[in-house]
């Protein structure tokens, strides 16, 4: 009868301890992602991409201001090419990237099969915007080349998507872009504003 009673005893004892492990277990895992969750969310509160809204974006007057009080200009307009024009061709390319690479289309994007495209629309800055722009306008302009040229050597889209940031970016400081509320802070033009301004 004793032996019968310790064995309950020791199996109860070895009930209570499995529950408890299994609760120890259970508060760890939800422990994790709680914590997990929260440190997420944390670093993309502070560090990730913010809102176009989060910042005081210029107005073409506040722009040709920051021109003026820097001494700096962006635009090198001509009769041809007047600076309403150079804004649209930053937004053409802006919207070619949205079609190419926005919306996660960068997961499918073949840079071999692409190869020819790129050089046209490397072209078409080098070309049809580059010209226009100067100071840390022209600097962005020769970043995205510079991202095309490293993207096609490495036969990686990673550049590229710098590249579609660049345009976004310029599209929403020099022309009020709203479609999309992100904005990455990528451009010395912004920069060159934050502090002309």
């Amino acid at each position: 009868m004793e032996k019968a009673e310790l064995e309950r005893d020791s199996t109860s004892e070895q009930k209570v301890r499995s529950e408890r492990n299994k609760t120890i277990i259970l508060t760890l895992v939800l422990s994790f992602f709680i914590i997990g969750g929260l440190g997420t969310w944390g670093y993309y509160a502070l560090f990730g991409t913010k809102s176009a809204a989060d910042f005081d974006l210029p107005s073409n007057e506040e722009v040709a201001a920051a021109e003026k009080t820097s001494g700096t200009s962006i635009y090198k307009p001509t009769l041809k090419v007047p600076v309403t024009e150079i804004q649209r061709r930053i937004n053409v390319m802006h919207e070619y990237w949205n079609r190419e690479l926005g919306f996660n289309a960068w997961n499918n994007y073949s840079i071999s099969r692409n190869k020819e495209e790129l050089m046209n629309v490397k072209d078409d800055i080098q070309n049809k915007i580059q010209p226009f722009v100067s100071g840390p306008l022209k600097a962005d302009m020769e970043n995205a080349i510079a991202k095309i040229d490293s993207s096609m050597k490495s036969d990686s889209v990673e550049p590229l998507k710098g590249v579609h940031r660049i345009f976004h970016d310029l599209d929403i400081t020099l022309n009020g872009y709203e479609q999309d509320g992100v904005y990455w802070e990528v451009t010395e033009t912004w920069e060159w504003y934050q502090k002309a301004h």
